[in-house]
């Protein structure tokens, strides 16, 4: 019987929905994930599950089957600075910072990234008070995003331009040589599948990841990152080519380790090579790491794609969600969406990954999303701007935090499909009813400004990222009569906050007052320029009526 080899279109669309899939499928099981659940078992379906969230206070957050955590998050993200093009500007002046207020399960080096950017306006390796930690910060964060890269791509010959898109991507966010290595090998991996036309033989992807090992272990080239090898020189603490030259042999010893397991046949124990490769080690979610499990996953389970993903997802005590999504990145490419169950065919945002496959494969991709946006447009009318594009409101919930208020979580939907939940606290007296058009208005107050023709990225160089201030379109104040008005639940809200006792002058507090008072400023902006807590200047803006 003939094997049919998917084409190009359907391996970019079966990646992208089964990296969705392995982060849905792990995320629930993954130690930081937070579930409420302490044993989780293992399900051939998604489940819903209860996390408890400690932004913008307290609360439980009802987790719906087959929703995503941040890898997908960060994909995505990834692949609409593609689309917009300038990818570099977009995804860390935009795209990073606008996470922030919808991010599910972030690790530590993309919310600091995020953060830096979004308070200070600086990339953390050019921060002499951060770079430290930059450098030592190797984990999987660059590896799960790295997909779009390897889509877009996918019409060149020459690796070594996805090579050079993988590094300056992960540079964002990520100092150490594990991280890069792991996202460059995972790259690698993906590219090869993408390309390859004919039936894969048991094991030929580790060989080929062997045999590529000029590609994706080159050390960065000194004349195109120079600035950020000598800021590696200034602020890491260990010689970073050296590091490099261990970190990328010993991924070589790992590979030939993979290479010969794969030999057993039946008698592999997934449990004990998962062992051998740190997956229940203290360097669990190391880039490195992530990325050879996933090639030892792949080859092992490329007739099975299913089985293949489940085995990391619940590999418990392990970075499920990610090894079970980067996983799933390697079989969708290498397999297509023929084999995808029903079951779980209702991750989240399912449509949105395919639409967003086939926009990183058009020649013209920002022609491609304008038809795509002019349709959406066209089917609703409520959409609003944000800093990534336009969204529109679909539902309002809360959540209680105590006898103190409320957390208003919002669900949106941008205009490509994908699936966002903003959070706000709302003290208990104060809580808006659900889907008024104030209480649209009020939820915008919290995000980013819009993406205006004023504001589109000009071609600029990374380094220039730090030092650029985005340009903001004029927003025109609407004239009307405000009051202040304190109540007792609002008093008590600002005297829990720790700011308020004891680092805030009055002064500043009528400053913020009249801010929200003359001219209806946002949340966002008034927190930058006082350097205030966010949920306690939007508790000073509820008093404005």
């Amino acid at each position: 019987m003939a094997i049919t080899i998917p084409t190009q279109t359907e391996k970019c669309k079966g990646a992208m929905l089964a990296t969705a899939i392995g982060d849905a499928l792990g995320w629930p099981n993954e130690p930081r994930s937070k579930n409420r659940i302490k044993k989780p078992k293992v399900n051939d379906f998604f489940v819903e599950w209860t996390r408890s969230c400690k932004e913008p206070r307290w609360h439980d957050e009802r987790i719906l089957p087959g929703e995503y955590s941040d890898d997908t998050q960060m994909t995505l993200s990834v692949a609409r600075s593609i689309i917009a093009g300038d990818w570099e500007r977009f995804f860390a002046e935009k795209e990073l910072p606008f996470w922030l207020r919808y991010e599910r399960g972030g690790g530590g080096a993309l919310l600091k990234a995020a953060r830096s950017i979004n308070d200070k306006k600086v990339l953390l390796w050019q921060s002499p008070y951060q770079a430290k930690a930059y450098f030592s910060a190797g984990g999987n964060g660059a590896a799960m995003r790295i997909l779009p890269h390897v889509i877009a791509n996918a019409n060149r010959a020459d690796i070594s331009a996805l090579m050079l898109d993988v590094i300056k991507d992960t540079l964002i966010t990520h100092g150490h040589p594990r991280a890069f290595l792991g996202a460059t090998c995972y790259a690698f991996a993906l590219d090869y599948l993408l390309r390859k036309d004919t039936v894969l033989e048991y094991g030929e992807l580790v060989s080929a990841v062997i045999d590529g090992q000029q590609s994706w272990g080159a050390f960065p080239n000194p004349d195109v990152f120079g600035q950020w090898l000598g800021a590696a020189k200034q602020y890491a603490g260990f010689d970073y080519a050296q590091e490099w030259e261990k970190d990328r042999s010993n991924m070589l010893y790992q590979l030939e380790f993979i290479k010969s397991s794969l030999k057993k046949g039946l008698m592999l124990d997934d449990t004990k090579i998962l062992t051998d490769l740190e997956c229940f080690g203290n360097v669990n979610g190391a880039g490195d790491v992530a990325a050879l499990a996933a090639i030892y996953l792949a080859s092992r389970y490329a007739t099975n794609p299913t089985l293949g993903i489940k085995v990391p997802a619940f590999s418990f005590n392990a970075d499920t969600d990610t090894i079970a999504s980067i996983t799933g990145g390697l079989l969708g490419m290498l397999c297509g969406t023929n084999w995808i169950p029903t079951e779980w065919k209702v991750v989240q945002d399912f449509e949105c990954l395919v639409q967003i496959a086939e926009l990183l494969l058009s020649d013209n991709k920002k022609a491609a999303t304008k038809t795509e946006v002019t349709e959406a447009k066209s089917q609703s009318s409520d959409w609003q701007n944000s800093t990534i594009g336009r969204m529109r409101l679909i539902d309002t919930k809360q959540a209680p935090n105590g006898k103190y208020g409320f957390v208003i979580i919002r669900k949106w939907h941008t205009v490509l499909g994908q699936t966002i939940y903003t959070k706000e606290f709302q003290p208990v007296d104060n809580h808006p009813p659900q889907r008024t058009q104030e209480d649209r208005q009020m939820s915008l107050d919290m995000l980013p400004q819009p993406v205006t023709s004023e504001t589109k990225p000009q071609q600029t160089t990374l380094q220039q990222v730090a030092s650029s201030e985005p340009a903001q379109k004029p927003i025109e104040a609407k004239t009307c009569e405000r009051q202040f008005l304190l109540n007792a639940s609002i008093i008590k809200a600002l005297l829990d906050k720790p700011e308020f006792r004891g680092n805030v002058t009055v002064g500043k507090v009528f400053k913020v007052i009249q801010a929200f008072v003359e001219n209806d400023e946002s949340v966002t902006e008034v927190a930058k320029r006082f350097d205030l807590d966010e949920g306690m200047v939007n508790l000073l803006k509820m008093c404005v009526k």
